[in-house]
């Protein structure tokens, strides 16, 4: 979870360094990139950087974490209400995910450049695989009992993650609405349903 920043100047003060961050990683490697070139370009000081992150790399790892909850909202917004997912009734509209990917493109594309090096598409790819695993269970109609059921949900959630990427590494070149219709055929193809895990909420005081 994301650090919350309930006064409105620490949020701006943070808000600067993730934007200045950003910024100076269009132009550099990340690698490259100090502490001082940050806090210039944020206007602010180094003692400010300090008092917030111990080092860049915290601080891009916060900017990556706000970002994973953004994709986990809109990952979960098809089944929010539901305990089963019927693909033959779901909606391509009630996809949203390949959306937030579009409306966010200019972050992907910066973090999956090789130029930033920092591992971002691993990171991404094990944040989908655990979403898919802990709130999904696959099931079909026919069921083979000589296959392994894990090696069933890893060919069904790494090819679901294949497609996303591939459509990420071809610049976008199909419209969300689209790729959320083929994701649908796709789904329907083969497994018509997956039952909805339930979550154990924890309130954190």
């Amino acid at each position: 979870m994301s650090t919350i920043y309930p006064d409105k100047r620490v949020k701006r003060t943070v808000e600067n360094f993730k934007a200045a961050l950003l910024e100076l990683m269009k132009k550099k490697r990340f690698q490259e990139i100090t502490i001082t070139e940050i806090v210039h370009a944020a206007d602010y000081n180094r003692g400010t950087f300090y008092a917030h992150y111990k080092c860049k790399e915290e601080l891009l790892d916060e900017i990556i974490e706000d970002m994973f909850e953004q994709m986990e909202e809109a990952y979960r917004k098809p089944y929010e209400d539901l305990s089963v997912i019927d693909f033959h009734e779901l909606s391509a509209n009630a996809i949203v995910l390949f959306d937030h990917f579009l409306e966010h493109k200019e972050f992907y594309k910066l973090m999956l450049s090789p130029e930033t090096n920092y591992s971002f598409q691993e990171k991404m790819i094990n944040k989908l695989d655990k979403l898919f695993r802990s709130e999904f269970e696959f099931f079909t109609d026919d069921v083979d009992a000589d296959i392994d059921i894990n090696l069933f949900s890893t060919y069904r959630i790494h090819g679901i993650i294949g497609i996303l990427m591939q459509w990420i590494h071809s610049d976008f070149r199909e419209e969300p609405d689209y790729m959320g219709k083929q994701l649908i055929h796709i789904l329907r193809f083969s497994t018509p349903k997956v039952s909805v895990k339930k979550r154990t909420v924890i309130f954190l005081k």
